[in-house]
């Protein structure tokens, strides 16, 4: 069975490393972590920044509450809303923290039973 040769101007062109025309398995899994590795670091991107912007906007709006902009009977009135409101933006950071955090824990994990396991001498 003769490899599958790639068609001109081919979506598949850039995971052929090589430039033979033909995409390997191992090509093609270099391809899809590389493309696995984008689409997690865009994730993380776009994650940081609302963490960001929850935690900007909290910030702006108890600085608003404590200026004489807002008046004692406005802020009675909307207290509920802006607890609710503060509540929800922390958690959004909190819950971007938590998840970094676990990420590294996870990978550092791993990378300690791997040592764990070659001070043994068991092959993983």
């Amino acid at each position: 069975m003769s490899p599958k040769k790639l068609q001109v101007d081919s979506k598949y062109a850039m995971a052929d490393t090589d430039g033979d025309g033909i995409i390997t398995d191992e090509e093609m899994d270099r391809h899809e972590r590389w493309i696995r590795l984008e689409n997690e670091d865009k994730l993380m991107d776009t994650q940081r920044i609302m963490a960001w912007l929850a935690m900007s906007v909290t910030i702006v709006a108890v600085i608003i509450l404590f200026t004489p902009i807002v008046s004692a009977e406005k802020m009675e009135s909307a207290a509920s809303f802006l607890n609710t409101f503060i509540v929800a933006q922390l958690g959004v950071v909190v819950g971007f923290m938590g998840a970094t955090a676990l990420s590294k824990t996870k990978s550092k994990k791993k990378g300690l039973i791997v040592w764990l396991l070659k001070l043994v001498q068991i092959e993983y």
